[in-house]
């Protein structure tokens, strides 16, 4: 009877164990989406914004004016990844690379 309990207690705690498995990796799999899903909003407001400048105006102009000041960072980080940093155009050639 006791060898019975045992292996019963024992086929429980693998259940257990088995079910906080798929709830960690559940959860595992739903930050890896929301990371990816947030990359992605960061590239199409870039977008946005940076669009006109490339030639593509997808968004009203004074709508881009009132969200430049939230970019500041983005674009020092543009910035220190241009090459020679003497005027806009070295600084999208730095973002499409030098040819």
């Amino acid at each position: 009877m006791a060898d019975s309990a045992r292996k019963l207690l024992k086929t429980f705690n693998e259940l257990i164990n088995f079910m906080k498995g798929i709830h960690k990796a559940t959860i595992e799999s739903s930050v890896s989406s929301l990371e990816l899903e947030c990359v992605e909003l960061e590239v199409a407001l870039l977008y946005m914004i940076l669009g006109s400048l490339m030639g593509v105006i997808p968004i009203p102009s004074m709508l881009v004016l009132e969200l430049i000041p939230a970019l500041r960072n983005e674009f020092k980080l543009l910035e220190m990844r241009s090459v020679k940093g003497s005027d806009i155009g070295d600084l999208m050639a730095s973002l499409g690379g030098e040819w």
